[in-house]
């Protein structure tokens, strides 16, 4: 069952969300070419002791625009504190998949009396490598270009974002098949007033600032997950995180790639309530 999602009108532009469960606060934000969707898991789970906010970001889902004074990720966590602030929210933990993890490390370092605990999953907070700059660069122009999402590409990064044999084990796994179906189906039903929303965000993704030293002064629970069968984020990121952040937890999630909390939804979301069990909201 999809979540249902309402919107707030957040610098002049109808921001989504789904809004579930009651208890401390808890704000989700997905990755680059993802949506709010991509919780369902983590959130029937959870909803039972907190308030769980999945945010469809600028360009992505039902949030099919984006405001011409945002550009960068540092204003994306800005208009999620507006949402926040406009949800009568006022301590949170955050929970941030891809470039969601960077744009709830900016929300920490903007309002650390506010964000009281922190979740990076398949996340990088320094400069995205050139390699994967290029390659992100090359999926985007095809969108450019075509003014839409092919069809073949839609299916490639498919594949990029689920684990190495997960396309293979979905044959013997029907909740599986239907999550790479599910997330192939999000991206073909990209609209063309969307594209160049998409577009903007994307760029402010790859080329998102390097915050690898301010983290450095992080002091909250954090928890620093990556799956390890996948193609887009490495191991040794987390392991860099990690070693910045006093006091981190490291999850390393095997058989799982970059959606690694929906190929290994039960060992991700039983660490989700082990860890958050331990921040302080109060």
């Amino acid at each position: 069952m999809s979540l249902q999602l309402t919107s707030k009108t957040i610098n002049q532009h109808a921001l989504y969300y789904a809004d579930q469960g009651t208890g401390p606060a808890i704000l989700f934000c997905h990755g680059l070419l993802a949506s709010s969707q991509m919780w369902q898991s983590q959130i029937t789970e959870l909803a039972k002791q907190y308030r769980c906010i999945a945010v469809d970001l600028w360009g992505h889902g039902q949030s099919k625009t984006l405001p011409e004074s945002c550009d960068n990720l540092q204003d994306v966590a800005n208009n999620l504190l507006d949402l926040m602030d406009a949800l009568e929210v006022s301590n949170f933990a955050v929970i941030g998949h891809g470039c969601g993890g960077a744009i709830a490390t900016e929300m920490v370092l903007m309002a650390p009396a506010r964000v009281r605990g922190l979740v990076m999953l398949n996340s990088f907070v320094g400069f995205e490598p050139q390699v994967n700059c290029v390659k992100y660069q090359g999926f985007m122009a095809q969108v450019a270009n075509a003014q839409a999402m092919p069809d073949e590409l839609a299916t490639s990064l498919t594949e990029l974002f689920f684990s190495k044999d997960a396309i293979q084990t979905s044959q013997y796994n029907a909740a599986l098949a239907q999550a790479i179906e599910q997330f192939n189906q999000q991206l073909t039903d990209i609209s063309p007033s969307q594209i160049t929303p998409l577009l903007k965000f994307a760029n402010m993704a790859i080329f998102k600032r390097d915050t690898i030293e301010s983290v450095e002064a992080l002091t909250l629970p954090t928890l620093i997950a990556v799956g390890l069968n996948g193609y887009l984020r490495t191991p040794l990121e987390s392991y860099l995180m990690h070693d910045c952040i006093d006091g981190s937890q490291l999850l390393h999630i095997d058989q799982a790639g970059h959606l690694a909390n929906i190929e290994q939804a039960d060992l991700f979301n039983q660490h989700l309530i082990d860890f958050l069990s331990k921040v302080n909201f109060n």
